[in-house]
């Protein structure tokens, strides 16, 4: 049972009690959705590789997240250095340590909903981690990051909960901060892809957003529209937004 399927099963659910005064609570381990984390590291170092990379090789395209970060400094024209940083589900922390590479930043939050990945991501890298509840950002406060950042996260959840978390992400960043994220698009669903998707049994893209719909939303929120990429994302491909807060 997918994470997105128990959330709006629990929603319903919810609701029939709601009448009653009763609510049901979700326990933090239905949240854990995602690779285990003692075995993918004893994995990586069997085959002798970073974790990132052994990810990219065993479970999508090698490079691939190298190659991501890369584009989205490109496209986003970044300063030399990032102060205050937030990643959205960063799971085994393969952006998370491209990231703090890159810009050297003096604060990093994580919302991540695996606590043992969660836990291992504090030891490892000693950033903050936040209160997750799989739709918000309800710890930070307005107006108080660089850049706040999700990868291979958003498309997993009902398009409800895509809404919450792109409001929360424009709500977050300060004047001339960025948003990066990706989505299924309809520039990721051709014909070719899409029966590669349904030959897969793969069910972990939730919801289809429009490209156009999402430029919109953040235009409308007073942020420009830096440019986008596609990357693969086995077995089918994402679309990746870069956008900026404009003053």
């Amino acid at each position: 049972m997918t994470i997105s399927y128990r959330r709006r099963l629990l929603q319903s659910v919810n609701k029939a009690l709601a009448r009653a005064g009763v609510e049901l609570i979700r326990k933090e381990k239905e949240f854990q959705d995602y690779i285990p984390l003692k075995k993918t590291l004893s994995d990586a170092e069997k085959a002798g590789l970073p974790l990132g990379d052994y990810i990219d090789v065993t479970f999508n395209v090698p490079g691939v997240t190298q190659k991501t970060i890369d584009k989205m400094i490109e496209l986003g024209g970044f300063p030399d250095k990032i102060e205050r940083v937030c990643e959205i589900g960063p799971g085994s922390g393969r952006y998370l340590e491209k990231v703090i590479d890159a810009f050297k930043p003096e604060y990093y939050e994580i919302y991540e909903t695996s606590k043992d990945w969660r836990e291992w991501l504090v030891e490892k890298f000693k950033v903050v981690s936040q209160n997750a509840d799989g739709a918000s950002l309800l710890s930070t406060p307005s107006e108080s990051l660089d850049l706040v950042h999700a990868h291979k996260v958003l498309y997993g959840n009902p398009i409800i909960t895509i809404c919450q978390y792109l409001i929360e992400m424009a709500r977050v960043v300060m004047t001339d901060g960025y948003v990066v994220f990706d989505l299924v698009t309809e520039e990721c669903l051709t014909n070719d892809i899409l029966n590669k998707w349904i030959s897969s049994g793969v069910d972990h893209a939730c919801s289809m957003t429009s490209k156009q719909f999402a430029v919109d939303f953040f235009s409308s929120r007073g942020f420009r529209y830096l440019g986008g990429f596609i990357v693969p994302m086995e077995p089918g491909v994402t679309e990746y937004f870069v956008f900026k807060k404009q003053a």
